[in-house]
């Protein structure tokens, strides 16, 4: 399974168990709000990626959206967050069924290891800005 592949699918399984979790929890679930930002690396938008903002604490649900042209917007219960962020691109190589071999290019400690926290408000603007940089 390629790279991106993996990233793909370790951010559908949260999605799939944050409803499952919410769908299993009170009937009035978790307080949501928008969150919006932008993400660079090195001082450009990050072209694609995934951000997850999971909670800081290990307990309730994680939510998760895509990045594009280096902007996400989705929906998250509120709270303090660690945020993890993934992207991964070509490496000019292929694979044993001709695929393209992909490589994760984000530091571990944007995303495995990550140092990122932010704090989801009900009633705030919620604009994260998060700018990598990819040497240690």
């Amino acid at each position: 399974m390629t790279v991106r592949k993996k990233n793909v699918f370790h951010v559908a399984c949260l999605l799939l168990l944050s409803g499952i979790c919410q769908a299993c929890g009170s009937s009035d679930g978790p307080v949501m709000a928008p969150v919006k930002g932008d993400v660079t690396i090195d001082g450009t938008p990050l072209p694609q990626g995934d951000i997850i903002f999971e909670p800081a604490d290990g307990k309730g649900s994680a939510s998760a959206g895509v990045i594009q042209q280096g902007h996400f917007e989705f929906s998250s219960s509120v709270g303090r967050k660690k945020v993890l962020i993934f992207a991964s691109r070509k490496t000019g190589k292929k694979g044993d069924f001709g695929e393209d071999v992909m490589e994760s290019y984000i530091p571990k400690k944007y995303n495995t290891d990550s140092e990122l926290i932010g704090e989801v408000s009900p009633d705030a603007d919620n604009k994260f800005v998060f700018h990598l940089e990819q040497a240690p």
